[in-house]
């Protein structure tokens, strides 16, 4: 195994762990819809970021590509809070409100 696999194996195991914590912090209103969408939607430009640096890409893609999916991910916003919103008003749903 490579350090590279190693360091993406990594940066994917990180993202993927803070989420985990994120949604329960959510599901107990601990956390707001907005500021869950926000840290959903920016875990993409975070995994860009990390895997051109982990892979030895140039600076100029680098930066381009982080900024790339900056902009999908903020076109993105308004979708992911609208489906927490969704998740959260559903018949049964245990999700604590606190917008």
């Amino acid at each position: 195994m490579t350090p590279q696999t190693i360091g993406l194996a990594v940066l994917v195991f990180a993202l993927v762990a803070t989420r985990l914590w994120e949604e329960g912090r959510w599901r107990d209103g601990k956390m707001s819809d907005r500021t869950a969408a926000t840290l959903v939607v920016a875990r993409l430009p975070f995994l860009v970021l990390g895997f051109t640096l982990i892979v030895g890409q140039p600076v100029p893609v680098v930066i381009g590509g982080t900024l790339l999916a900056g902009l999908i991910a903020a076109g993105l916003y308004r979708v992911v809070v609208a489906r927490l919103r969704r998740l959260a008003n559903r018949p049964g749903s245990m999700v604590k409100r606190r917008d």
